[in-house]
C-alpha cells in the first residue's frame, strides 16, 4: 500500500476541552494519567455496571459504548478508539480561575457518536468526582468546570466551536482530520523540504515509549520509529477504517519492506532528546506505572521525505508508543525553515 493511500477511509475528530479550576487542583507535571484515570473511572462506574468478566468479553465491548471506549487492549492488533493530548505545561497546581486545555482524539466515525459519553463524564469529573491528588482541606480532589469545547484539524488549521463559552448546548462537530487534509499538508511540506536543506524537525511533546528488539528504545532511531508507526496505522485502519480488508498482514509486510530500507538512510543531524522519567498512579491497581520516554527535539535529514510525510502526519494525530490513551507519544513535525 502506497503511503499516500494509507488510511484514505479513516477519520479522526480532535476535540479540545477548555477547563477552569473552581478549587485548587494538584497534579503531577505529566497530567495525562490523572485526566484519563479520573475520566475512565467515572465513565465506567456511572454508565456500565457489568462485572469485570463481562466487560472483558468482545461481545459486550461491541455493544456497550463505555467499554468500547475504555476496555483494555486484548491483543497486539487491538487499539482503543482514542488518544489523549494532555496540557503541555509542567505546572503542578492550578488555582481557582486558572484554565487548562486537553484533547481527546476519537478514531473512526463510530467513536464520534460516543462524544456525549466523553463530554458528560468530563463534566461530572470536574463538578463532582474530582481531578488530581486528594486534598485534605477539600476532603476530596480538585474541581473544575468545562467552559468551552472545540473541534479542530491540526493539519489544515481549521477550528469549529462546538460548545461556546457561556452556553450549555453542544453542537455535533463536522470538522475532522481526513486523508485530504493530510495529503494537502504533506504536499506543502514536501515542497518546502525539497527547496531547502531537507532537514525535518521532530518535536516529541510527551514521553515516547517504544520497544525495539525487546527493550525500551532510549536513543532515537528513525527506522524502528517508522516501523512501529506503520504497524499502529494499519491496526487502526483494520479496526476503525471503512475498508478493513485493505489492512491485512500481507499489505502491512509489503509496506514495511518497501519503507524500511529508505528509513535506514535517514540521518540524525541534531539530537536534543532526553528521557522524561514519568510515573502514573493507578487507583484501580493501587500502584505506580512507569510512563517515561523520549521527549524534546531531533533534527533529521533525508534525500526524499515524500514516502514518509503522510505517515508522519497521521502519526501526529494518532500518537505512538505505549500510553497514548494517557497522553504519551504526542509529536509534531516541521521543516527546519
Amino acid at each position: 500500500m502506497h503511503p499516500s493511500s494509507l488510511l484514505s477511509d479513516f477519520t479522526i475528530h480532535h476535540i479540545r476541552f477548555t477547563a477552569e479550576a473552581t478549587t485548587p487542583i494538584l497534579m503531577d507535571a505529566f497530567k495525562g494519567s490523572a485526566i484519563r484515570g479520573a475520566w475512565q473511572s467515572y465513565l465506567s462506574r456511572a454508565y456500565c455496571g457489568a462485572p469485570p468478566a463481562i466487560k472483558a468479553a468482545p461481545e459486550h465491548q461491541a455493544a456497550c459504548p463505555v467499554c468500547y471506549l475504555t476496555s483494555r487492549d486484548t491483543g497486539s492488533e487491538s487499539r482503543r478508539p482514542f488518544a489523549l493530548r494532555p496540557p503541555l505545561s509542567r505546572q503542578t497546581r492550578y488555582e481557582p480561575g486558572q484554565r487548562f486545555h486537553f484533547t481527546f482524539s476519537l478514531f473512526g466515525q463510530n467513536a464520534l457518536f460516543l462524544l456525549p459519553y466523553v463530554t458528560l463524564a468530563l463534566h461530572e469529573v470536574g463538578e463532582s468526582w474530582g481531578l488530581g491528588r486528594y486534598q485534605r482541606e477539600l476532603e476530596g480532589r480538585g474541581r473544575y468546570r468545562l467552559v468551552r469545547i472545540d473541534a479542530y484539524d491540526p493539519h489544515s488549521g481549521q477550528e469549529q466551536i462546538i460548545l461556546p463559552e457561556g452556553t450549555r448546548m453542544i453542537d455535533f462537530p463536522t470538522l475532522a482530520t481526513t486523508a485530504a487534509s493530510i495529503e494537502q499538508r504533506a504536499q506543502r511540506l514536501a515542497q518546502r523540504l525539497q527547496q531547502g536543506d531537507r532537514l525535518l524537525r521532530l518535536r516529541i511533546l510527551t514521553p515516547l515509549r517504544l520497544i525495539h528488539q525487546g527493550a525500551l528504545m532510549r536513543r532515537f532511531e528513525f527506522a524502528p520509529f517508522m516501523q512501529r508507526l506503520v504497524e499502529r496505522l494499519f491496526a487502526l485502519g483494520r479496526r476503525y477504517g471503512q475498508q478493513p480488508q485493505q489492512y491485512d498482514r500481507d499489505a502491512l509486510r509489503a509496506t514495511i519492506a518497501r519503507l524500511l530500507p529508505q528509513a535506514q538512510q535517514v540521518r540524525i543531524r541534531q539530537d536534543d532528546l532526553s528521557w522524561w522519567d514519568v510515573k502514573g498512579y493507578s487507583s484501580r491497581l493501587k500502584k505506580y506505572h512507569y510512563l517515561g520516554g523520549l521527549a524534546g527535539e531531533i533534527t533529521l535529514q533525508a534525500e526524499d521525505w515524500t514516502p514518509f510525510l503522510p505517515l508522519l502526519l497521521w502519526g501526529e494525530s494518532v500518537q505512538l508508543g505505549k500510553n497514548v490513551v494517557k497522553g504519551g507519544g504526542w509529536f509534531e513535525i516541521t521543516d527546519n525553515g
